[in-house]
């Protein structure tokens, strides 16, 4: 192997991961209902972290993933700080805020109650863990979407936020791409360090894979993409679960593919190809 081949897959592999505490680590994770199928992905080492769309840690969260407890909306504010003294005292460094609330199907929260709510239950956290902002949609109305994030950012700048996370669903890798370059640049006009996408996924798939190989190249195409983005901290593709990464209890084409190698060969052989979905209360 040439030097300069050498130094591409070192270079390629440094962009892989993110670092927490110096430490390097893959930016994936497994967004979960069903604790049992998070082992499936975390049995290759590239998966580091994983979400329920809950305050609470599960007891078989496998070792070496991190759990990253979220407030998911107002129907978890009782008993959500005594569970989160819990979480984070399990090694939990990050909390995430609010599922979609620009969707009205979700936490469906306006930006300033929902800043309200954030400064009351999440920022006094501040000193024990990273805060990431509410977790929108992609939609381009005004009043969702970055549009609402803008406003909550706006009425929440005393809020100690760190990172921002949104939700894509669509129709290509180019189109991820667009919106995340998008997302990247809000972060950086509001001084946030961290870009997270904590749901993703093609249109097609929302309600389980319909396309194998079409899902399977998408995840091959973005995956070492983002990881290449410097502001992207973490992200979970949609969903870890029957009839999306697994088939049968084990990993299908698409787990196959999320899992892979960050950097590897195979990860970037591929060239690009061309709403919402709800996580548990």
């Amino acid at each position: 192997m040439t030097f300069v081949a050498t130094l591409l897959m070192v270079s390629l592999n440094v962009l892989s991961v993110s670092r927490v505490g110096g430490e390097a680590i893959s930016k994936r994770g497994a967004a979960y209902n069903d604790i049992s199928n998070v082992s499936p992905l975390s049995e290759a080492g590239t998966v580091s972290w994983a979400y329920n769309w809950a305050v609470t840690e599960p007891k078989e969260l496998p070792p070496g993933v991190e759990f990253v407890p979220m407030l998911w909306g107002t129907a978890n504010f009782d008993g959500w700080q005594a569970s989160l003294e819990s979480t984070l005292s399990s090694g939990s460094n990050y909390i995430l805020g609010f599922n979609e609330p620009d969707m009205s199907s979700q936490a469906s929260l306006s930006p300033s109650v929902a800043a309200k709510y954030y400064r009351e239950y999440i920022t006094p956290f501040q000193s024990k863990a990273k805060l990431v902002s509410p977790a929108v949609t992609s939609s381009t109305s005004p009043d969702m979407g970055l549009g609402w994030l803008g406003e909550f950012m706006g009425a929440c700048s005393s809020c100690s936020i760190s990172g921002v996370a949104v939700h894509w669903y669509g129709d290509s890798a180019d189109s991820f791409k667009g919106f995340i370059y998008e997302v990247i640049t809000f972060a950086r006009s509001y001084g946030l360090s961290e870009v997270w996408i904590t749901e993703f996924g093609l249109e097609a798939d929302i309600n389980g894979v319909t396309d194998d190989k079409a899902t399977e190249t998408f995840i091959h195409v973005v995956t070492p993409w983002l990881d290449s983005q410097s502001l992207v901290a973490r992200y979970s593709y949609f969903m870890c679960a029957e009839g999306y990464l697994l088939s049968g209890g084990a990993l299908n084409a698409a787990g196959k593919a999320y899992i892979s190698s960050p950097g590897s060969s195979d990860s970037i052989s591929f060239t690009s190809s061309s709403v919402s979905c709800n996580g548990a209360a």
